[in-house]
């Protein structure tokens, strides 16, 4: 039996740093920020904080005079600049139950540690810090820490986390509570990207990304497995679960009501990421995570799972 279909292994996801420059080959970030712009970069490049301002000198840069200052005091005044802040960039991964689930290449759980795998290292390439965070069946926050190290302790716990997403816990962690946790750890601008299942993005979890939003860049994969997504023949199927036994109905005309609810959850869920500002869409975890990400990058349209 193949574990590395129903579990993240360490070593696949080490493999997939090789992979992580393919996102920046014709790649653009697209962000909700008006004046974001074209980038040919997955992230923000870096720039400089504001730090105080001071009587201009000949030889200032004019168009870093601060003009407010300058128009209060009565002299001219330019602004002085810092280098930013070490950036963080965060990724934030689904362990409820729902996510041990599969019928074609994995279980959705490995599909979602690929993608935060192939941000992780991206984000490396990119000198960010790395933070990691779970929530579902086993919550954890891992804070930020610099370069491989930092990478290679995220990739560890989000391995040990995607494994409780078929364990039997009797409580689960809410992605509001997540997100606020995590938000509390993070200096403003960061880059994050969740990998979520459509029943997680509540109205609590929608109130939270505001909150998210205000501060840092938000970006989300809503993750379907292909079975949630495809027509099947007309029939009844049987289908096992720990419950028992049960029917699916399939009718020769379209759409079983059970498929309309899951489409119907699965947008309502990138609509509400949208309407806080985060870039969101749906795939599979069937398709490339590379394409996946490399999608998202770009700007996709919200359903981009090749039907």
């Amino acid at each position: 039996m193949n574990h590395s279909l129903f579990e993240p292994t360490m070593p696949e996801l080490l493999s997939l740093r090789a992979r992580a420059g393919e996102l920046a080959s014709g790649a653009r970030r697209r962000s909700a920020d008006r004046d974001a712009g074209t980038r040919h970069s997955p992230f923000r490049g870096r720039g400089m904080d504001y730090a105080e301002s001071r009587a201009y000198a000949a030889g200032d840069d004019v168009r870093h005079i601060d003009w407010r200052v300058t128009a209060r005091s009565g002299e001219l005044h330019t602004k002085l600049f810092a280098p930013e802040r070490e950036r963080t960039s965060a990724v934030v991964v689904d362990t409820a139950a729902a996510m041990g689930f599969g019928t074609r290449a994995c279980y959705k759980t490995v599909a979602a540690a690929r993608l935060a795998a192939l941000f992780v290292w991206a984000a490396v390439a990119q000198g960010d810090r790395i933070c990691a965070a779970s929530f579902g069946r086993h919550g954890g926050l891992i804070p930020s820490l610099a370069g491989r190290r930092g990478a290679l302790r995220a990739l560890d716990a989000i391995c040990r986390w995607s494994s409780q997403a078929i364990a039997d816990t009797p409580s689960e962690t809410t992605l509001s509570v997540t997100l606020d946790s995590l938000a509390r750890g993070l200096n403003s601008g960061a880059h994050v990207l969740l990998v979520v299942d459509q029943r997680s993005v509540d109205e609590d979890a929608e109130r939270a990304l505001r909150r998210l939003r205000r501060h840092h860049d938000v970006m989300a994969v809503v993750l379907v497995d292909a079975f949630e997504r495809s027509r099947l023949p007309s029939g009844v199927y049987r289908v096992a679960a720990l419950a028992g036994e049960a029917q699916l109905v399939v009718e020769a005309d379209g759409e079983a009501p059970w498929q309309q609810a899951w489409r119907m959850a699965q947008e309502s869920a990138v609509w509400r990421l949208r309407k806080v500002g985060a870039g969101a869409m749906i795939a599979r975890s069937d398709q490339d995570p590379v394409q996946v990400l490399r999608d998202l990058l770009r700007g996709v349209p919200a359903v981009a799972v090749g039907e």
